[in-house]
């Protein structure tokens, strides 16, 4: 068993991490006053290698693992958490693709999209007014009409939705089905998809979440990826691989609340010493440690998971609540810590606050996290052997 990184994922967890320090912690604060996408410095980002890791090297991408981009994405969401989900939504929009879609439909509609001069964006559209949680309340529609679909629906809470260039759609084709009903389009921007309403948020505002409305938006049948009644199992299959990535991302934000802490800890001085060296504190400190520590293994050996084709879905749905959870407690220990200072908007605690939370709600709540976790430990001990058993409503049941 081997915890360390190899030689090259070092060296790219080192090369993010100095983007970071250069183009995202010193700038994330004056950039969320805008309120918009951060174009600068995502354009930096691709120029800089660390987007679009995923795509498979036939399809035009460099063919990283989902470990590579867990190390970029915790290196980013160190310093703006917004802008880290700016620079790797690329990897939630087109996971799905990576998944379901055959080699040549890679070709024609992603590849174009990574290999420009600047970024090209796509969109994951499942979230519905509707239907969050629950993918078979899904309403967006798409009917077959000789060789094309016609598309009819809305989607919210979509990220990247004003940039994106194409959108990986869950809509229904047979709505009686539910979600064995459910399918998965690549639908290229064109008249029929319009952008709604931009939603204001209370934190992570350097990341940009809109409505998509389909009206009569016509495309070709190639644009279906794998099936029709797929869509449930590709989006079942793309989250358990794209949950260790926000994992990543609150490890991040959970690693600079607790810098910025020991940091403030050691220069700010009550009663004659530093107030590290008080145990209310100390132990804050400590605490903080230790969730940052187990956030980062939970979501590395989910990454590793998936890498290896191994079945994650209750480790990655650990990694994505804890870290998120840790994130958020975290950040408000660091607000506590620093009293007054870590609630003025001139330090970065009250934003690390703000943006933690939307790491617990987004990509599948925390709740929804442990519904899913709960439900593979409840199947994995159906066949549970302890040793001991009694009879409980006449059968054999586990002594505990």
């Amino acid at each position: 068993m081997d915890f360390s990184l190899s030689e090259k994922e070092q060296k790219l967890f080192d090369r993010a991490k100095a983007f970071t320090r250069e183009h995202i912690t010193p700038k994330a604060l004056e950039l969320e006053k805008r309120n918009e996408f951060p174009k600068e410095v995502v354009q930096k980002a691709f120029e800089a290698g660390l987007m679009n890791l995923h795509i498979p090297t036939e399809a035009g991408g460099p063919g990283l693992t989902l470990l590579d981009e867990t190390l970029v994405s915790e290196a980013t969401g160190y310093g703006c958490a917004g802008i880290a989900t700016s620079i790797m939504c690329n990897n939630l929009a087109f996971a799905p693709l990576v998944i379901g879609a055959t080699t040549e439909q890679l070709k024609t509609y992603v590849e174009p999209l990574i290999n420009g001069k600047e970024p090209r964006f796509g969109a994951f559209c499942l979230t519905e007014r509707k239907a969050g949680s629950d993918a078979g309340a899904v309403a967006t529609h798409a009917e077959r009409d000789g060789d094309e679909y016609i598309l009819n629906g809305m989607k919210c809470w979509i990220t990247n939705a004003p940039q994106a260039s194409l959108f990986t759609v869950f809509a229904s084709t047979q709505p009686e089905l539910k979600t064995k009903g459910l399918s998965v389009f690549m639908v290229p921007k064109s008249k029929g998809v319009k952008i709604g309403h931009i939603e204001n948020k209370m934190g992570q505002k350097n990341s940009v979440q809109a409505e998509v409305i389909f009206e009569d938006a016509r495309i070709p049948k190639d644009c279906l990826v794998g099936k029709e009644g797929e869509g449930f199992k590709i989006a079942m299959k793309t989250l358990d691989k794209t949950r260790a990535g926000i994992a990543a991302i609150a490890t991040g934000v959970a690693q600079r609340a607790l810098d910025e802490s020991a940091k403030f800890a050691n220069i700010r001085h009550q009663f004659g010493q530093a107030i590290g060296n008080f145990q209310g504190i100390g132990f804050m400190l400590a605490d903080m440690g230790c969730r940052v520590a187990a956030s980062r293994q939970l979501t590395r050996y989910a990454a590793w998971m998936a890498d290896r084709d191994i079945r994650n879905s209750k480790d990655s749905a650990f990694a994505k609540w804890f870290a998120a959870d840790s994130a958020m407690q975290n950040a408000t220990d660091a607000v506590q810590i620093m009293g007054g200072y870590g609630y003025a908007s001139e330090y970065p605690t009250e934003k690390l606050m703000r943006d933690a939370k939307l790491l617990q709600i987004y990509e599948g709540t925390n709740q929804v996290q442990r519904f899913v976790a709960s439900g593979v430990i409840l199947r994995e001990s159906a066949n549970l052997d302890t040793g001991f058993h009694v009879k409980y409503d006449g059968k054999d049941a586990p002594v505990m």
